[in-house]
């Protein structure tokens, strides 16, 4: 598969499984300090992972659960954001700036900071609860906090099913890998018939909410400089879908879960007015040996799978744009 390594996402998915123990841990840690808030916050990637993320659990537990940008959080403060929350965040490189302020500033607070990011990096000097690794792959971050947040939730009688899942979870990259490969051709075919398009719609609902936002922002935005509108399944019928005609691109990605009725409306009506429509339907990429009462708990990593590790490659092919040239981005201060 075009820019794939195999054998490096297969040592990628072995790391975070061998991290799972010191994971749980934070999760048991957090349930003996009797969090009363689970504040998730970051900016950019890390935001929309956590807005996915949010939405898989804020059914399953009774703990106000948010989503904030450490920006925002420092300006503005929050009065829901106090010594009983917990604050969670994560950074690949480990020096993102305003990740590393808002670690610093909760802290400076007396509000404790839970971190996955990599060893010997400026954010591991303001957490208080630390899981170091280096991976590559959004599905190893999804999966990484579930270790936590999910451990949490059973030892709080909220989440039964943890051990069941935590099984399901042993060899979920291969699975992972057999979904790479089948959606492979349809990346391309899909690169190839838009890449040249002015302008794209995103549409999605749920729990791959934020996977949707962050594919719009961080790969065709920030890597690939395209002009995107990313817009939710329930607020398309707000506003965007008067841009729809027979010459825009759009592209609708259909849950599994409850937002599924959602997302089907919105492909009733690009079926009738949008010429240029394409329906990605995690429906059809299950993933093998795991349980369908995880489907939609799974499918922020599917989404990523597909869309970050297959079509984000063939993209840049047709392209020729490289995924690591930035224009602004960390070039210099602003």
């Amino acid at each position: 598969m075009l820019g794939f390594e195999k054998e490096k996402y297969v040592e990628m998915g072995n790391l975070v499984q061998s991290k799972r123990t010191e994971l749980e841990a934070i999760g048991q840690k957090l349930y003996e300090r009797n969090v009363k808030s689970i504040f998730f916050t970051g900016v950019g990637g890390t935001t929309a992972e956590f807005t996915s993320l949010k939405k898989a659990i804020e059914n399953k537990t009774a703990l106000p659960t948010y989503v904030v940008n450490a920006a925002e959080l420092m300006v503005e403060g929050c009065k829901q954001l106090n010594k009983d929350s917990i604050v969670i965040t994560g950074s690949k490189s480990g020096d993102t700036k305003e990740t590393v302020a808002v670690a610093k500033w909760c802290q400076e607070r007396g509000i404790e900071v839970v971190a996955i990011t990599k060893e010997g990096t400026p954010l591991c000097d303001h957490v208080d609860y630390l899981c170091t690794m280096d991976t590559s792959g959004v599905e190893n971050t999804y999966l990484s906090f579930y270790y936590i947040v999910l451990k949490l939730l059973n030892l709080r009688g909220e989440f039964d099913d943890y051990n069941e899942f935590v099984k399901d979870m042993e060899h979920v990259h291969e699975s992972l890998i057999k979904v790479k490969e089948k959606f492979d051709p349809i990346a391309e075919e899909i690169a190839k018939k838009t890449y040249k398009e002015p302008y794209q719609i995103w549409i999605g609902s749920g729990t791959v909410w934020g996977d949707v936002y962050m594919f719009t922002m961080c790969i065709l935005e920030e890597m690939q400089w395209k002009r995107t509108k990313a817009v939710s399944s329930p607020e398309f019928f707000h506003g965007t879908l008067e841009l729809v005609d027979e010459d825009t691109c759009v592209f609708l990605l259909k849950g599994v879960g409850k937002c599924r009725s959602l997302d089907e409306r919105v492909e009733k009506f690009l079926n009738q007015y949008a010429e240029k429509k394409i329906v990605i339907d995690l429906n059809d990429y299950k993933l093998e040996g795991v349980s369908d009462k995880f489907a939609d708990l799974c499918s922020p990593m599917v989404a990523e799978t597909i869309l970050t590790g297959r079509l984000a490659s063939h993209v840049e092919h047709h392209t020729g744009h490289s995924l690591a040239f930035r224009r602004y981005y960390r070039q210099f201060d602003y």
